[in-house]
């Protein structure tokens, strides 16, 4: 599957690739003979092969100038995937506004910043990835900042989808559900409550902290979303079948009902 490295070799631009699903879809696009470029914090390890660009995300001066300085390293960019996200729980009313915002730049304005500063790179026949998430298609009580992120997300994908027709360049959503990752003990979780919310908040988290074992695999949810993004050009895709079925039910019954549903299952 791999091919020859040679000048004509397809770039392809990973963000938060040092774990979890973003090291899994750099290790399978070398495999399909992509130059692989991971942007993150952290350096992933040395047994994935990459051009590494270190950037904290969630400041935006710091994505510009690395967009800038990917985009003048590489004359063209065949793909772009904005994987880095974080999570956070809490009861809205209650979670520090530093946190939302924080949230909020690194799951909605770092893709936009990133992928409106290397557009110019990215040729007709090129791909931008948007890796959302199931909670951006069903809202759920104390993940409200995450799902709203993702929702926003969603939107900007769509919508650049609909303005980069004419140019050739494809946009795809991806939105997966729970995978066994790093990504749930990174969230940012608080447990403040008050007697609007009761024992509600910790009960809720700890639901979604004891389905580790249900999330799942890593590494066949970051195979396939490698392979969309190689292969695969619809507008939306939902990784994980009892996702699939959950919005499917969320374009059949009512928007009342759904909110019940998914408020029993996770308040």
């Amino acid at each position: 599957m791999r091919k020859n490295n040679n000048e004509r070799q397809k770039v392809a631009v990973i963000t938060g690739g040092s774990s979890g699903i973003g090291k899994v879809i750099i290790k399978t696009l070398n495999e399909y003979g992509y130059k692989t470029v991971c942007v993150s914090r952290t350096a992933p390890p040395e047994e994935i092969e990459c051009d590494f660009f270190q950037c904290d995300l969630s400041v935006s001066e710091q994505a510009e100038i690395t967009a800038k300085r990917i985009a003048d390293k590489y004359e063209k960019i065949q793909l772009i995937i904005n994987n880095a996200g974080l999570g956070i729980s809490g009861a809205t009313e209650l979670l520090p506004m530093e946190s939302v915002r924080y949230v909020m730049e690194v799951d909605y304005f770092a893709p936009f910043i990133f992928t409106r500063a290397l557009l110019k790179s990215v040729p007709k026949g090129g791909k931008i990835i948007m890796l959302s998430s199931a909670c951006a298609l069903f809202a759920l009580p104390y993940r409200n900042v995450y799902c709203s992120a993702k929702a926003a997300l969603n939107m900007l994908s769509y919508g650049l989808r609909m303005e980069l027709k004419n140019s050739g360049i494809s946009v795809v959503t991806v939105c997966p559900g729970d995978v066994k990752s790093e990504f749930t003990a990174n969230r940012l979780k608080f447990e403040q409550t008050n007697e609007r919310y009761g024992n509600n908040v910790i009960e809720s988290q700890q639901k979604i902290d004891g389905r580790q074992n249900k999330r799942m695999n890593v590494n066949k949810v970051g195979k396939k979303i490698a392979k969309i993004a190689v292969k695969k050009k619809r507008a939306l895709y939902i990784v994980g079948a009892k996702y699939k079925l959950l919005y499917f039910c969320s374009r059949v019954f009512s928007l009342n009902f759904m909110l019940k549903v998914t408020g029993k299952m996770f308040n």
